[in-house]
């Protein structure tokens, strides 16, 4: 059986795309792998481009933009490996990353998925680990006057665990859809993303299905890798983000899990 199948859902970022590729080869995994792109979005096709240069990769063609978690769940039916490995192409995979992941999780069977620390392009924490999020989060963060209030802080903080000590491995409510390496096993058990999301809020719900399944979600920042990633929605200022289409997409979703949760919470 494989070792790691690495799964990524491709929008619009074709240039990111073949770095993440470039990257992944480079690094020179010493362990199986195969790479499955999920090829996510009819005006921006990039299979061909794909092939031509990683002849090696599986693409899958989705009829429409069918979002994240339903693009993730195209490519898990997919995959062979032992773990699957869910994977941003705006992300650099560095040298041994997989076989330290693949190590730590033998090491520790009761673990369904693994976060690695993200560092941003210059080496900076990107937080990537979070308690479970309270829906007015999501407003402190977006409204300037609400901002920087005590209250608002403290909530915000909270949510992003600013107090803990980022540096050690830990459990975690949930961590950041960008990366994470699942146990096949746990997968097996829990399913695939809600497809309900269409983007937003899937990652949280899932890392909340495991916990609910008796499988441990763990930061593991002994593991690093590099993120290119910015926060669309929270661009700009209050106006412009509400008019944002991802905004209004963003809040749909945090409903819908809301009320998914309302009796457990």
């Amino acid at each position: 059986m494989t070792d790691v199948s690495i799964l990524i859902v491709h929008y619009n970022t074709p240039g990111l795309l073949r770095q993440t590729l470039k990257g992944i080869y480079r690094s020179k995994p010493e362990c199986s792998f195969e790479i499955i792109v999920v090829d996510n979005n009819p005006a921006m096709r990039v299979k061909e481009k794909v092939l031509s240069e990683f002849p090696e990769v599986k693409v899958l063609t989705s009829p429409e933009n069918v979002g994240f978690g339903r693009g993730m769940n195209m490519a898990m039916e997919q995959a062979l490996g032992r773990f699957l490995f869910i994977f941003n192409p705006d992300m650099i995979l560095t040298d041994g990353a997989l076989e330290k992941l693949i190590t730590f999780m033998e090491e520790h069977p009761d673990i369904g998925m693994v976060g690695p620390r993200l560092s941003n392009p210059d080496g900076s924490l990107q937080y990537s680990a979070y308690n479970f999020m309270e829906p007015q989060v999501i407003l402190y963060r977006r409204v300037p006057v609400l901002r920087g209030m005590g209250f608002a802080k403290r909530t915000v903080e909270n949510y992003m665990r600013a107090d803990a000590d980022l540096s050690r491995t830990q459990n975690v409510d949930y961590i950041l859809g960008a990366a994470m390496f699942v146990r096949r096993e746990a997968y097996e058990q829990v399913g695939g993303f809600d497809p309900n999301f269409f983007v937003y809020f899937e990652d949280q719900d899932w890392c909340r299905r495991f916990w609910l399944a008796d499988w441990r979600v763990v930061y593991h920042p002994q593991v690093e890798l590099i993120h290119y990633h910015r926060r669309e929605t929270a661009e700009g200022g209050f106006v412009k983000q509400l008019l944002n289409p991802l905004t209004r997409v963003q809040i749909k979703s945090a409903l819908y899990y809301y009320k998914k949760y309302r009796e457990r919470s």
